[in-house]
């Protein structure tokens, strides 16, 4: 990203935002509601206009014919409508799209990866039943595994754990682990900040559309996280040695 200008219509939401993002990380994009964040990540899917260079392997998003880049991203967009009844099966089928030829019949090898996701997603007893009956956080995971089977070098997760309970959020966070671990790029907007920075290898950090710092996410000090929100912050250590940061109750 160099100059990374982005908005909708006449309303500009990102201005000159420059920096990169590298395979086999995990980078959290970070900031306070209205920052940006989704409107960089709607930017890096291609579904936004964008002023300034925006380059995936030195060739320019704009420039990359949609089939193209649906092989190269998986996205899950924030809070992602299913309104018909289709099943799990079939929407975790959606990721095998950009690989079937017009009309054609679903492979073994797409029955194969479909199968894999939903069980990584511990959803295989759910594979048949219509999405519109599901609980959000079952939703969630369904769109996870949707982007499992579609198996891009790039995932795009905005909130992908916002509706889902501790232990399934945790799974959820060890996965996009496990991707970066085997070579993907990972980027991810969450609002748990404590969430995305113990997930996270780098950071990004977005207020009023501008980039204001980044760098390794076990690196982030309260400086940052007070310019980024607001507020005071102050780290607490659990007895494991992890690390969280909350908002301070000293007034500045």
């Amino acid at each position: 990203m160099r100059d990374l200008s982005a908005g909708y219509g006449d309303r500009e939401v990102l201005r000159g935002v420059s920096g990169s993002v590298e395979p086999g990380l995990v980078t959290a994009l970070i900031g306070p509601n209205g920052s940006g964040k989704s409107t960089l990540l709607k930017t890096l899917g291609g579904f936004l206009p964008y002023r300034g260079s925006l380059a995936l392997g030195g060739r320019e998003i704009r420039r990359c014919p949609r089939r193209e880049l649906g092989r190269l991203l998986g996205v899950v967009a924030q809070q992602a409508v299913m309104k018909a009844a289709f099943s799990v099966y079939d929407v975790i089928g959606f990721g095998r799209l950009p690989y079937q030829r017009l009309l054609a019949r679903r492979s073994p090898a797409d029955d194969r990866a479909i199968q894999a996701a939903a069980e990584r997603l511990e959803i295989a007893s759910l594979l048949f039943r219509p999405v519109t009956e599901l609980s959000g956080g079952e939703r969630q995971r369904v769109l996870l595994a949707m982007v499992l089977a579609q198996d891009p070098p790039i995932f795009l997760l905005d909130e992908p754990t916002s509706a889902m309970d501790p232990r399934q959020a945790q799974h959820a966070f060890r996965l996009m682990r496990g991707l970066a671990a085997g070579g993907k790029t990972v980027i991810v907007v969450a609002h748990d900040i404590n969430a995305a920075l113990s997930c996270a290898d780098r950071y990004l950090a977005l207020r009023g559309g501008e980039l204001i710092a980044a760098g390794r996410a076990d690196r982030i000090d309260g400086g940052v996280l007070e310019k980024l929100y607001d507020t005071p912050f102050v780290p607490y250590i659990s007895p494991e040695g992890d690390k969280a940061w909350h908002p301070s109750s000293k007034k500045r």
